[in-house]
């Protein structure tokens, strides 16, 4: 064994005693002033599964946070273990994975991309066609998930490059390819019933008793990353000068792929699907309360809906063949990571907010003179700013949820509607990608050969800023409407 590898190893341990002391040991410390002793435990218990999840790995630190909170006096490991893996929440993100992942093997990322960026009408306009290129992948993202189309945006820019004369380093490219790889996890993003962020809308609705408002987190996060895009275009312009002048020799046609020009069946009943999970969050928020249709929707419930509409891409043939064969593509869409973070994050969470601990009320009393004194601009713009920098710092999930448990408390004393506050960090909570551990997905930019750890930082930066102007606009006109 390499020594290398050992001081790797020996990183990991260290970490990892840290992290579980942590969770173990602040039980044992004198309680803060107005922490209950079970509070000091599920404190002890929460801090070290977020220092876990960030700095070491996610699986066995989500299986030992269910087993610490039911040597905690707060619940039987029975009962934790129900709480989290009997979570409605936990069920439907498996469907959704794997659902998401029938439909990203489909191809049909690739035939709605293709699709958007080869009109006519952006021939002999550069500026135009950088703008829809970034937002076309980002606008499939949610369909067949951000990994789908990361790849593809490169797979078809290199070929756009070799045709116009980009090269690698040429400043054009590297802006293209980083924002390509933001619009694709951030759209991806505004889906807030799929994934982790539906861990993140149900922990709100449990500590407000107020429904998640899916439509309207869409559409105000559709604006603020729409103009994050456009004043991105406008940055590679204006400021940094790239050269746009190339691609008014591109025929836009040429990116057109014959084999990838049509919706096959398995493609529009993919769209059936997805259009039948849309439907029942549109009709659960729009349909008045008393209507048959809504009655029935509130019924079934948004967990039994989604079944209903994952057995029958099981159910229904296509040419002999099942639409989604479930054997073949749960190996790749059951992400066990996700699954078990929001198992152990769940439970946590709600035991970190429960009346027993005294923790809610502590971290009001400290936080509220401060951030209370602040006009509703600050507020919204201070909450955005601190959650951009933690989601970079640490895991967006874990990030999220500490930000919420924090500041929704806070924003409910202060008669600031917290739905939008809440809205607004689980948006920014999928910004995570300047450090390599930010999340996930920070590992396809790291990798990218054409882009350079020097253009991720300068880069990535001025994407924040273009990020956050319109976020920050955004949300504090939505603070006065709302």
């Amino acid at each position: 064994m390499s020594l290398q590898t050992e001081s790797k190893d020996t990183s990991y341990y260290i970490k990892s005693l840290i992290g579980i002391i942590i969770m173990f040991g602040v039980g044992f410390l004198p309680p803060i002033a107005g922490v209950t002793e079970l509070g000091m435990r599920i404190l002890g218990i929460f801090i070290g599964m977020i220092y876990l999840l960030c700095a070491v790995e996610i699986i066995w630190p989500s299986m030992l946070t269910i087993v610490a909170l039911g040597l905690s006096g707060y619940c039987s490991v029975p009962d934790a273990i129900a709480s989290g893996f009997g979570s409605d929440i936990v069920w439907m993100m498996l469907i959704l994975l794997v659902l998401a992942e029938g439909i990203a093997s489909s191809g049909l990322g690739e035939v709605m991309a293709r699709w958007i960026i080869t009109r006519k009408v952006l021939n002999g306009r550069p500026m135009l066609f950088t703008f829809i290129y970034i937002v076309a992948f980002g606008i499939c993202a949610p369909l067949v998930t951000s990994n789908v189309t990361i790849v593809l945006s490169w797979t078809i820019f290199y070929y756009i490059a070799e045709y116009a004369g980009y090269k690698k380093g040429e400043r054009y490219s590297t802006m293209l390819i980083l924002a390509s790889f933001l619009t694709s996890i951030m759209y991806e993003g505004l889906f807030s019933f799929q994934s982790w962020l539906i861990a993140l809308a149900m922990i709100f609705q449990e500590m407000t008793g107020i429904a998640f408002n899916h439509v309207l987190y869409f559409f105000l996060g559709l604006i603020a990353l729409t103009l994050m895009s456009a004043l991105i275009v406008l940055a590679m312009k204006y400021i940094f000068k790239c050269d746009f002048e190339k691609l008014k020799t591109i025929d836009v046609t040429t990116l057109k792929n014959e084999e990838m020009s049509k919706l096959t069946k398995q493609h529009k009943g993919y769209i059936l699907c997805f259009v039948l999970i849309v439907f029942y969050i549109i009709g659960t928020t729009m349909i008045p309360t008393g209507n048959v249709i809504r009655t029935f929707l509130d019924s079934v419930t948004q967990v039994g809906w989604f079944t209903i509409v994952f057995c029958l891409a099981i159910i229904v043939r296509l040419d002999g063949k099942p639409l989604m064969d479930f054997p073949k593509v749960v190996k790749n869409g059951a992400d066990w990571n996700i699954l078990l973070m929001c198992a152990a994050v769940i439970p946590a969470a709600r035991a970190l907010t429960s009346d027993g601990t005294g923790i809610k009320d502590v971290m009001t009393n400290i936080l509220a003179p401060i951030l209370g004194s602040m006009s509703p601009v600050m507020f919204v713009a201070v909450v955005i700013i601190v959650m951009l920098i933690l989601t970079n710092l640490g895991s967006n999930m874990a990030t999220g949820l500490v930000m919420l448990t924090i500041v929704v408390p806070i924003a409910e004393q202060m008669s600031f509607n917290p739905m939008v506050i809440a809205m607004a960090i689980i948006l920014v909570a999928n910004m995570g990608f300047i450090l390599p551990g930010s999340s996930g997905m920070a590992s396809y930019i790291y990798s990218n050969k054409w882009l350079t750890t020097k253009d991720i930082y300068k880069y990535g930066l001025v994407y924040c800023v273009c990020f956050l102007i319109p976020t920050i606009a955004v949300y504090i006109v939505a603070s006065y409407i709302i």
